[in-house]
């Protein structure tokens, strides 16, 4: 029972932590910051013994104890407002900038010096400031077409979005291919996976190397009014840490959001052809 209760209480202090005012862990650190100070000023300035014996007490003292308040400052910092803040700017900013770069190009950039050439012509954003999980990128073609790219995270999460809008269904498809998801399982067998859905078909490279990072791919399609579907692709991964905090990831998700958007609308494109509508997001 005793060790239940410890672990329960140990369990607790980083909960403890966050709830502590931000105002308060900022007063103990510079009072213990001032303390290791004047710790300094006694030990190292020529006075007598009893002023040197009292500050190398005082840094006995406050040393520990401000190594502790700098975690309880770091660990007040790092509450939801910090959090969602932080998922806010890795969508809309780090994330927005990759797309940017991959799909849409720079004024630098000229044709046959990359081998990732502009698919699009100009990106916008869209996101609520009440809600950080998400942001949709829509991007428009020099038909003036919208695609739009839903960015999701939920700082243990990882989901990219594309859309297309058919003007009639892929030859082949029926009713069973309405919801489908594949993931690791399915590249087993992938030329058949890739060939029983004529969705998966028309970006079949893009499916496979997104399952092959460790994504589950989830296709979904409804009919418009005009004998046309919408179809969603969700590509999206669990992931067992968090990985906001760590720039290495942080670069790699957005980088893999970017080069799995370019080379879905590159494949998309060139194999639907003027079956393409466009592909803005089907609940706008």
């Amino acid at each position: 029972m005793a060790a239940e209760e410890n672990k329960e209480s140990s369990s607790k202090l980083p909960d403890n932590l966050l709830a502590l005012p931000l105002w308060a862990a900022v007063t103990a650190l510079g009072l213990l910051s001032a303390g290791v100070v004047v710790g300094f000023i006694f030990l190292l300035t020529p006075l007598g013994e009893a002023e040197r014996t009292a500050g190398s007490g005082l840094l006995v003292i406050s040393l520990p104890v401000l190594s502790v308040a700098i975690g309880i400052l770091g660990a007040s910092w790092a509450r939801t407002e910090r959090i969602d803040s932080m998922v806010a700017g890795f969508l809309r900013h780090t994330v927005r900038k990759k797309l940017e770069i991959y799909l849409v190009g720079t004024k630098s950039d000229k044709v046959g010096d990359t081998p990732y050439p502009p698919l699009f012509n100009r990106i916008e954003t869209f996101s609520r400031s009440s809600i950080s999980s998400y942001c949709h990128f829509h991007l428009f073609d020099d038909k003036e077409r919208r695609f739009d790219i839903l960015v999701k995270s939920n700082v243990f999460n990882f989901e990219i979005a594309f859309y297309l809008h058919l003007a009639a269904p892929p030859a082949g498809y029926t009713d069973a291919h309405r919801e489908q998801s594949f993931d690791y399982e399915s590249l087993k067998d992938w030329s058949v996976a890739a060939t029983q859905n004529p969705l998966i078909a028309l970006a079949t490279g893009t499916m496979h190397g997104s399952i092959a990072e460790g994504y589950t791919v989830y296709v979904q399609a409804r009919p418009d009014e005009n004998g046309g579907i919408v179809a969603t692709y969700r590509l999206r991964q669990k992931l067992q840490s968090n990985f906001l905090t760590s720039p290495y990831l942080r670069r790699y998700f957005s980088e893999d959001a970017a080069l799995a958007s370019y080379y879905f609308f590159a494949e998309a494109l060139a194999k639907g052809g003027s079956t393409i509508l466009g592909g803005a997001a089907s609940y706008y």
